[in-house]
């Protein structure tokens, strides 16, 4: 019935749209204004592309006119082949999307997207949570200009947007190209880079909690024969938080600078810092006292519920690459992206763990966390790409090896904290000092990866084949344990089979079969030995389609995920606190997502998720439920106009919907989490050399909450949130 319900809706979809297509054509509808998207992809076979923006940068002081389409993607194919054609789907982020809603975060920015699902455990200082096709993502499924940032423990990094052109969200297993990655898809952020065009702008902008910011983002060229250009990306943001107690402080800087001594080589050289200092956002509450109402009624959501004697988030991320392409001739092209990544963090927090036993009913029980993980990451991706003919059929083809090096020296103490009141809260409470490390190790991760792809064209129809080994090499240091030391050696088999076809009035519709791997860092309590990396397959078919009479893209895709090797708890051997790995999830579900522009100035950005998520084998009590903190549906839909002419020209409305279904706060489903609706909207005015912006989040300040993996890690979502920014461009 799902999926026969998945086929109805999307064929009514599309039959609604193509009705409008074919009635343009025949002269049956209005005349779209003309409208040029700067599409960095392409639209036909055999076209290649290696990471043009598919937006101007603000730094020119030119806008896009038309809307950010799927087509300028890179990440589907690492930026060699059709993106039309590519077997899978991505959404972009454009940079006008980011600005239009003061967009801080990049878990924020993936709010009206299809198949992904940002804050599940609402907002977060210390990273960007992502679901993707219900499968977390945040960990392994984080990549900057396509290098991976892996993280696991509490060493997460976390990029600011005011240094990225695009965010691409692939959905759908990436192993093939990527090696080890999050079944449900991967979030790669596009970092602006250099431009011989001169131009910047200057930002300023605060919000109703009172926090602040100021940016800078300049380039251009650096000699006369625009052979060398740069670019200077930079901000400072602080202030309050909304909860009763805190301040957080944000500075980052990002520096790049390209060397391009003619049309076939370019080499960029980019740094990376930044710097975090604030206190916890609040979390780990109750679902009595959150979702549903205790005896005093609802936690404030305003409660801090750290204590100021002790909690304290530090962290400084430095990063230094490169990005190298050269093109020999019109068959042959190598390029060579790498990145040396190092992260040092301080993260101590008083955090709730249920109702305090024996304490008054208004009282939380608390634990005092210390963690200062420190971590370092090498990745270098090198490619070669050939383009050429075997008859009939035309090639796009790309041999690689990447390599992936991790390492991560890892504490984690905690002791017993003082309780605290929900009602009468004293946040200068002394906690007790954390006891001794019950983890102290250093893990490291090395992955090395061959890969190949050939995307084949003939006539209309499109094929691509993808196939990759990764060699997998874990190694532990146990300083607690002497002996216990372990390393382990294995290989990854992964590929992809997809098949397109390019019908000439924009539809294509594709069907595709992959295989991928997750990496597991973790030890086998029985053997003693690390994991086993999670495998399983995708089964995908759809439709995308780029009208020709009027500017948009439209995609539906169904899927079916199933992995294997699930870590899960061993309940039924009688040992609920052990991890064994016998699990296994499967995901299906129905993606549809639209990005028009309606003409006179109206255009329309909507997404709806619908899957169908279930643990289909365990140890645990979650055989046969849904994961904790997954909800199964979610949609959403935002509304553009733009005046077109006369006076009020450049002033733009927005205003946008979000919902989000019901899902479940434990492994066993016996606290469910109620569905919610938000709406945000944003004013802006823009000249040529000015921009002003008013946005707000959650309109209406709907109270909402997010729980998992238990009912005692209950996270109330943002409060109302309205927000203004100038800025001046040079």
């Amino acid at each position: 019935m799902l999926l026969r319900r998945h086929l109805l809706l999307s064929a009514a979809c599309f039959g609604s749209l193509i009705a409008q297509d074919a009635a343009a054509q025949s002269g049956g509808s209005i005349t779209l204004d003309t409208v040029v998207v700067d599409g960095g992809g392409e639209a036909g076979a055999g076209a290649g592309g290696t990471g043009t923006s598919t937006t101007a940068s603000p730094a020119t002081g030119q806008r896009s006119s038309g809307v950010t389409t799927p087509a300028g993607a890179t990440t589907a194919l690492k930026g060699a082949g059709s993106q039309r054609a590519a077997p899978q789907v991505v959404s972009v982020i454009g940079r006008d999307q980011i600005e239009e809603r003061n967009v801080q975060t990049v878990d924020e920015a993936t709010r009206y997207s299809a198949g992904v699902l940002g804050q599940k455990f609402g907002a977060n200082n210390r990273l960007d949570w992502f679901n993707i096709r219900g499968f977390p993502a945040e960990t392994d499924g984080l990549f900057l200009d396509g290098l991976g940032l892996f993280s696991t423990a509490f060493a997460s990094w976390r990029i600011d947007p005011v240094t990225l052109d695009r965010i691409e969200v692939l959905r759908g297993p990436a192993s093939v190209l990527y090696g080890g990655t999050s079944p449900g898809g991967i979030v790669n952020l596009v970092s602006k880079r250099p431009s011989t065009d001169p131009g910047g702008e200057i930002e300023v902008g605060v919000n109703e909690w009172g926090q602040g910011y100021t940016s800078l983002d300049a380039t251009g060229p650096l000699d006369a024969d625009k052979v060398w250009s740069y670019r200077l990306d930079a901000k400072i943001f602080g202030g309050d938080t909304f909860a009763d107690e805190g301040d957080t402080f944000e500075g980052v800087v990002a520096p790049s600078i390209n060397w391009s001594p003619d049309a076939d080589t370019s080499f960029t050289l980019y740094g990376y810092y930044q710097r975090d200092d604030s206190n916890n956002t609040p979390g780990f509450l109750p679902y009595v006292g959150t979702v549903e109402p205790a005896s005093y009624g609802r936690i404030s959501r305003k409660l801090f519920t750290s204590s100021l004697d002790v909690d304290e988030f530090e962290r400084d991320q430095a990063m230094i690459g490169y990005e190298f392409e050269h093109r020999f001739d019109e068959t042959f092209t190598v390029r060579q992206n790498a990145r040396y990544a190092h992260l040092d963090s301080t993260y101590q927090v008083v955090y709730g763990f249920g109702t305090a036993f024996g304490g008054a009913p208004t009282e939380i029980g608390r634990l005092n966390f210390r963690t200062t993980p420190e971590a370092d990451t090498v990745t270098i991706d090198t490619q070669g790409e050939a383009r050429f003919e075997t008859g009939p059929v035309s090639h796009v083809a790309i041999a690689g090896v990447d390599y992936r090096w991790f390492r991560i020296d890892d504490n984690q103490a905690f002791s017993f904290g003082t309780n605290l009141d929900v009602l009468d809260p004293d946040y200068d409470a002394v906690q007790p000092p954390v006891g001794a490390p019950y983890i102290d190790n250093k893990q490291t991760l090395n992955q090395t990866g061959l890969y190949l792809q050939d995307q084949m064209t003939w006539d209309k129809l499109v094929v691509t084949l993808n196939a990759r080994y990764d060699f997998l090499d874990t190694e532990l240091d146990n300083r607690l344990a002497l002996g216990l030391d372990n390393d382990a050696d294995e290989g990854q088999l992964s590929g992809r089979a997809g098949a397109a076809y390019l019908f000439d009035n924009g539809i294509t519709p594709y069907l595709s079969y992959s295989t991928f791997f997750t990496p597991v860092l973790s030890v086998d309590a029985d053997t003693g030995k690390p994991f086993e990396a999670g495998d399983g397959e995708q089964i995908e078919g759809g439709v995308k389609w780029e009208p020709q009479s009027f500017d948009g893209t439209f995609t539906a895709s169904l899927f079916d995920i199933k992995r294997r090797n699930v870590l899960t708890r061993d309940v039924v051997g009688g040992r609920p606190f052990v991890d064994v790995q016998t699990g296994e999830i499967r995901s299906r579900g129905l993606e549809l997502e639209a990005n028009l522009n309606l003409g006179y100035g109206f255009s329309l950005l909507g997404a709806y998720t619908d899957m169908d998520v279930e643990v289909t084998e365990s140890s645990g009590l979650d055989l046969g439920q849904v994961p904790p903190a997954t909800p199964e549906e979610f949609a959403s839909l935002w509304l553009d106009y733009e005046v077109q002419s006369g006076a009020a020209k450049g002033l733009k409305l927005g205003a946008g919907v979000r919902h989000v279904g019901k899902s479940y706060a434990d492994r066993a489903n016996d606290f469910e989490v109620p569905d919610y609706t938000l709406v945000d909207a944003a004013v802006s005015y823009e000249t040529d050399s000015w921009r002003a912006t008013v946005a707000a989040d959650n309109l209406f300040d709907k109270r909402t909450v997010s729980c998992g993996p238990d009912e005692n890690s209950c996270f109330y979502g943002d409060a109302r949130k309205v927000s203004a920014s100038l800025a001046y461009k040079f």
